[in-house]
């Protein structure tokens, strides 16, 4: 797969400022969409105007500004299923565990349709792609790694950011075991991937490796 064949659009939600994606690739018209956060209007929008199918919705971890507009979206296409990890579903449909509850405002998103599971490779819309979990930021969290030719990418949700990390003061967070998966998981892959996260800009692991404040490559 060619870095030319892939597109990638990213989805802002001004609330909470999280990126939701859709990838596809040139040629197809099926794609993946990744985190659907609060702006459900515009993430569906930009899959019909390219005249896309979703083929699955990805979940990278279930709290509330990741999920917020999966129900909204599952209704424009109530066959496509949604993906998680095996130890992150409750989270889809329990405000209490997706933090919702604590903000006032109680999601429930469908139930997944497939868990995902540590070091498997699914294809999807003619990608494949690579889970990893990387617990800390939540206790089941998944990146789903997409092996292009040069550079690959990783949709990396709230494990990092550029120059941070995903908090870990909420009930299922751990510092210590999030930065120890960083390196062993994410810091592993070649220093040009291409790091996707759930806020913020886009970044690589060679960056990160270098400069992150929180964890660096050598601890």
């Amino acid at each position: 797969m060619t870095e030319e064949r892939l597109r990638i659009w990213t989805i802002v939600s001004e609330l909470f400022g999280q990126n939701a994606y859709v990838a596809a690739l040139a040629g197809r018209d099926d794609c993946v969409v990744v985190d659907p956060g609060f702006d459900t209007a515009t993430l569906v929008d930009r899959v019909q105007s390219n005249r896309l199918t979703p083929a699955a919705v990805l979940v990278t971890h279930g709290h509330a500004d990741h999920i917020a507009g999966i129900a909204a979206f599952k209704s424009h296409w109530p066959d496509c299923p949604i993906l998680i990890g095996e130890h992150e579903a409750d989270k889809l449909t329990d405000p209490k565990l997706n933090l919702s509850r604590d903000f006032g405002f109680p999601i429930v998103s469908p139930a997944a349709d497939i868990l995902v599971r540590d070091g498997e490779t699914i294809e999807l819309a003619g990608m494949p792609l690579t889970v990893r979990e990387i617990p800390g930021h939540s206790s089941g969290h998944v990146i789903f790694v997409l092996e292009t030719d040069q550079p690959s990418r990783a949709f990396v949700g709230d494990v990092i950011f550029s120059g941070s990390i995903g908090r870990t003061d909420f009930p299922d967070g751990d510092f210590d075991l999030l930065a120890q998966r960083i390196r062993s998981k994410l810091y592993c892959l070649p220093d040009e991937t291409i790091l996707l996260p759930g806020h913020g800009p886009a970044t690589t692991v060679g960056r990160e490796k270098a400069s992150n404040p929180f964890v660096r490559w050598a601890s």
